[in-house]
């Protein structure tokens, strides 16, 4: 099923990897505080909502497809994520592209436009343009005070030529601390690499 393909895969890697980069912290990735949100994805033109909870270090994210509801744990500092799949008490370990390390990169904030409010948080705006040896990043984000990601608006352009466009926005945030249980793979789950993981067919 292509829809359930796209998301277990394109979904996390494309942009959701800049926590695995050390200077993310300071950009796309790693918030100081706790908070929950709602979460706006679009790919490519292809949108995900879904539900999505953060402490200092550690991300979970939900989506609802039609076969599955996959649950995308990411960790600070880790080129490794797990996807949770709770109707087949199953983990799927995945890698994270290095290619996209270019979200994390520091001089994304090298040029501030301004303050603006985005659902009610207060951020700063970015203008980016930034070129690494992994590609190229254009657009702008906007970066709370304590580090919550509440917009990006982008176009990807990695080294080896592929090209990405992505808006991403957060809405209803509620800061404040969240329950550890939510970053923890339960117990009794399969775990397995995501070369061995095959999506069922629906």
């Amino acid at each position: 099923m292509r829809v359930l393909r796209r998301a277990l895969i394109a979904f996390p890697l494309a942009v959701l990897s800049p926590i695995a980069a050390p200077a993310s912290a300071e950009t796309l990735g790693d918030a100081r505080v706790g908070f929950s949100a709602e979460r706006v994805l679009v790919i490519d033109g292809q949108s995900y909502v879904g539900p999505m909870w953060h402490m200092p270090g550690e991300q979970r994210h939900e989506q609802d497809l039609p076969a599955l509801r996959p649950i995308f744990i990411l960790r600070a500092g880790s080129a490794i994520g797990d996807i949770i799949l709770p109707k087949l008490h199953t983990v799927v370990e995945f890698a994270l592209p290095k290619e996209l390390s270019i979200l994390g990169d520091p001089g994304l904030l090298r040029k501030p436009v301004g303050p603006e409010t985005v659902n009610g948080i207060a951020t700063t705006k970015y203008e980016v343009d930034e070129k690494t040896p992994q590609g190229r990043a254009v657009g702008a984000l906007w970066l709370s005070q304590e580090g919550i990601p509440m917009r990006c608006d982008a176009r990807l352009a990695t080294d080896r030529g592929k090209v990405s466009t992505i808006r991403w926005e957060l809405r209803h945030v509620k800061i404040g601390a969240q329950e550890p249980a939510l970053f923890e793979i339960p117990r009794g789950y399969a775990y397995k690499c995501s070369s061995s993981f095959r999506a069922p067919r629906t």
